[in-house]
C-alpha cells in the first residue's frame, strides 16, 4: 500500500502505515484516507505530524514530564548557585577589608573587631555553602527517582499488563527492525487460541484470563534469547525470532505441545478446564518484505491452520 501511494518507506511511514492497516486507530485512518482521496499520497509533513499524534504520543508526553522535571530542578540549582556566590563574594569582601584594617592599625581593639568580622562572616559563608551541598544531594537524589521513573515508564509501555509479555507497541517496534534489517533472517509465529470464546461464554473472564496467563507463562519459558514472546491481541499471541522458519516451527510446536499440558480448576465446582489448544501460522520474513505483508502470510497460515481441523502448526507460502 505504501509503495502504490507513493509513500516513502522509512521508520516514521512503517509505523503509521502499520497503525493504518491494523484498524487501530479510527481517527488516524480517517486522516489518511483523506489525505489519499484529495492528494494520492500523503506528504512528508502531514505524515510526521499525524505519526507524533497517533503514534508515538503517549513516548513524547513522558519525555515532556522528564524535561519539565529537569528545567524545574535546573532552576531551583541555579537559584542556589546564585545565593552561594552572592555569599562567596560576601566573605572576599570582609577578607578585604579585615586585611585593609589590619594593614592601617595595631590597636588591640580593632583587631578584635576585625576577627569578629570574620568569624561572623565565616559562619555566614558555611551555612550558604551547607545549604548549597543539601540541596546538591537532594538533587541528585531526586534525580535517581527521574531515573528510576522514566526506566519503569518505558517499560511499562511495552509490557502487557495481564500476560507480562511483550504489547502490541513491542511487537510493532520489533518487527519493524527486522523488516528494516533486509539482509537479517526473521521468522514470525502467529498463534490464536482455539474455541476462546467459547471457554469465555462458558466459565467466565475470570477464567478466561487465567488461560491467558498460562499460555503466557509457557511462551515465557520457551522463548529463545533472540526472540520476543508478546499479547498479539485478544486471544492473539506472537512469537518475533531472529532466525529461519525452522526455528519458528519448532518453537511453535513446542508452544503446541506444552499447551496440551496446561490445566486449572473452577473454584467452587473444582471443575477440570483442559484441552486448551491452539492454532499456528509461521511465515519466514522475505526479502524486501513489509511488515504488514510479513503479519499478512502469518495470519493466513494461521487461518489455514484452524480451517484445517485447529491445533496445528501451518507454513506460510
Amino acid at each position: 500500500m505504501m509503495v502504490q501511494n507513493n509513500i516513502v518507506p522509512n521508520p516514521c511511514n512503517f509505523a503509521l502505515w502499520y497503525t493504518y492497516v491494523s484498524n487501530r486507530d479510527a481517527e488516524l485512518k480517517l486522516a489518511l484516507d483523506h489525505e489519499l482521496a484529495s492528494k494520492g499520497t500523503c506528504p512528508h509533513d502531514v505524515s510526521v505530524n499525524l505519526f507524533k499524534k497517533h503514534v508515538i504520543r503517549d513516548e513524547i508526553e513522558l519525555q515532556e514530564s522528564i524535561q519539565s522535571s529537569f528545567s524545574n530542578l535546573l532552576a531551583e540549582l541555579g537559584q542556589d548557585v546564585h545565593t552561594t556566590r552572592a555569599g562567596a563574594d560576601d566573605l572576599r569582601s570582609s577578607l578585604q577589608q579585615s586585611m585593609e584594617t589590619l594593614t592601617q592599625s595595631n590597636e588591640p581593639e580593632a583587631i578584635k573587631l576585625v576577627v569578629e568580622n570574620l568569624i561572623s562572616s565565616t559562619e555566614k559563608t558555611s551555612g550558604v555553602v551547607n545549604n548549597f551541598q543539601q540541596q546538591l544531594n537532594a538533587a541528585e537524589l531526586e534525580i535517581i527517582a527521574l531515573k528510576v521513573q522514566l526506566e519503569q515508564k518505558e517499560q511499562d509501555a511495552y509490557i502487557d499488563a495481564l500476560t507480562k509479555l511483550g504489547n502490541r507497541r513491542a511487537f510493532d517496534k520489533k518487527i519493524y527492525a527486522l523488516c528494516e534489517a533486509e539482509t537479517a533472517d526473521a521468522t514470525l509465529v502467529l498463534f490464536d487460541l482455539d474455541h476462546f470464546k467459547q471457554l469465555n461464554d462458558t466459565y467466565g473472564h475470570l477464567i478466561g484470563d487465567k488461560v491467558l496467563q498460562g499460555v503466557s507463562q509457557i511462551m515465557q519459558n520457551l522463548c529463545p534469547d533472540n526472540a520476543l514472546a508478546a499479547r498479539y491481541g485478544g486471544e492473539e499471541f506472537a512469537f518475533l525470532i531472529e532466525g529461519k522458519g525452522d526455528s519458528g516451527a519448532i518453537l511453535a510446536e513446542q508452544t503446541r505441545t506444552m499447551m496440551h499440558k496446561l490445566s486449572l480448576r473452577k473454584k467452587g465446582s473444582n471443575e477440570l478446564i483442559d484441552n486448551i489448544t491452539a492454532s499456528f501460522g509461521v511465515a519466514e520474513k522475505l526479502p524486501g518484505e513489509m511488515p504488514e505483508q510479513l503479519i499478512d502470510r502469518a495470519d493466513k497460515a494461521l487461518y489455514g491452520a484452524k480451517h484445517n481441523g485447529r491445533d496445528q502448526v501451518r507454513k506460510a507460502a
